[in-house]
């Protein structure tokens, strides 16, 4: 082979090198891979890891908007502060609406499942009566839940452990105990699902107006909650007693003391009535010197300070108050209330509660002689929900409250009232 052709070979091979370099050079870099959203099926539908670690989030909420007379924000007006406009004949309607996200986050830990609950958002009520203020101005965030569970322990703001059960009814009732409020708690698992738990609450939460020479002063104990609850099969039942603290302003007579309060109550699944879904519920609850342990307030974020629906300053109306000072002698309150309700699915989108309701106030004599009144409220509610599609609600409640007051020093404060109620619903769950 001659010097021209190997030096014609070895420039052949010199250009394919450059061509291979430089071909290699231009080919890109493997993308590192995707972390894509993986699914969390421990704790049920909806829950997935949050990318890089190992808790399950599940992301929800709902949008409701609902409408009514005589229903302020969804209770009926037997409970209210004051003499409220509501009560005015051009003041009978209302409106609310709100938006809530929805956040569970839980993990599993060496000590059980560690879980991290919120149910907040804002909302917009219309006051209503005649002195409306701006459009907008009754916008505000709001909170339904916060609280953390782990290893039997509860903490945040959630259900007393006193309430049991919930209403078949958007319309709270005044004789189902139904609050929501900070505390910390400890629940124990006895086993066959039954299960113990002692809870420290805000006492301050469940305070109802004071009197004569006796007031409230400030939170210096908070109120202790136990219950015994079993569920099963067949439904759930429990029993369970509070005490609350009642603790005197510097300057209020006589000193301070304790109130307290039992109930029990019991829900039963009726499979035999048509629908594995059908319910009866019953609860019963006595107090003496914590009026709003008997579900008087009728809502799970006010407390208890009148009952009645006036016009003017007359009409069945009475002060609500645990205890009232006459003299050097505290008169503890003594109220108690019943409720029975039944729940039937015609179809399973379309479902009926009916409920009936008793919650009584009875003042001792010295209370009586130095103003407070005696009363009792009846309540019978009929409540249908319609779900079209899965997520959608649309709900309409009638209720009829008759309100009785008794023993009244002053006449026109006695009497009796009829209250018929209005209220619809549009909520969507996701």
């Amino acid at each position: 082979m001659n010097r021209v052709m190997i030096r014609g070979l070895l420039g052949a091979a010199a250009g394919i090198a450059m061509v291979s370099g430089a071909q290699a050079a231009d080919m890109p870099v493997k993308a590192k891979a995707i972390e894509y959203v993986k699914i969390c099926s421990a704790y049920g539908a909806g829950f997935y890891y949050i990318p890089g670690t190992d808790i399950c989030l599940r992301v929800g909420g709902y949008v409701f908007l609902e409408t009514g007379v005589k229903g302020r924000n969804g209770a009926v007006d037997v409970i209210y502060q004051g003499n409220s406009p509501f009560n005015n004949d051009d003041g009978y309607m209302q409106w609310r609406s709100r938006g809530h996200v929805i956040l569970d986050a839980r993990q599993n830990t060496a000590y059980g499942t560690l879980r991290a609950y919120f149910v907040g958002g804002v909302s917009y009520t219309n006051t209503a009566g005649a002195a409306q203020t701006p459009a907008g101005t009754n916008t505000g965030a709001s909170m339904d839940r916060a609280f953390i569970e782990f290893a039997g322990f509860t903490a945040g703001f959630t259900e007393s452990f006193f309430s049991f059960g919930g209403a078949y009814s958007i319309v709270a009732s005044p004789s189902l105990s139904w609050d929501w409020l900070p505390l910390i708690a400890y629940t124990a698992q006895l086993g066959n699902g039954m299960t113990a738990t002692l809870s420290i609450q805000d006492g301050a939460a469940m305070r109802s107006n004071s009197a004569g020479t006796w007031a409230y002063g400030g939170d210096n104990m908070p109120d202790i909650v136990g219950n015994i609850r079993v569920t099963q099969a067949w439904g759930s039942a429990q029993i369970m007693g509070a005490l609350h603290d009642l603790n005197r302003s510097a300057a209020s007579v006589p000193n301070s003391s304790w109130g307290y309060a039992v109930g029990a109550g019991i829900e039963l699944k009726t499979p035999q009535t048509g629908n594995p879904n059908n319910s009866f519920l019953l609860q019963g609850v006595w107090s003496k010197g914590a009026v709003e342990f008997t579900g008087l307030a009728s809502s799970p974020v006010t407390t208890a300070a009148g009952l009645g629906f006036i016009t003017g300053a007359t009409g069945a109306f009475t002060a609500i108050a645990d205890a009232t000072g006459v003299g050097t002698s505290l008169e503890k309150t003594e109220a108690w209330s019943a409720y029975a309700a039944y729940r039937h699915y015609w179809t399973p989108a379309l479902r009926t509660g009916f409920a009936a309701g008793i919650t009584d106030i009875d003042y001792s004599t010295l209370a009586t002689a130095a103003g407070r009144n005696d009363a009792r409220v009846w309540q019978g509610t009929v409540s249908t929900i319609w779900s079209p599609v899965a997520g959608l609600d649309l709900s309409l409640d009638i209720v009829y409250s008759d309100v009785k007051t008794s023993n009244c020093t002053v006449a026109a404060a006695c009497g009796s009232e009829d209250i018929w109620t209005a209220w619809t619903r549009i909520r969507r769950n996701f």
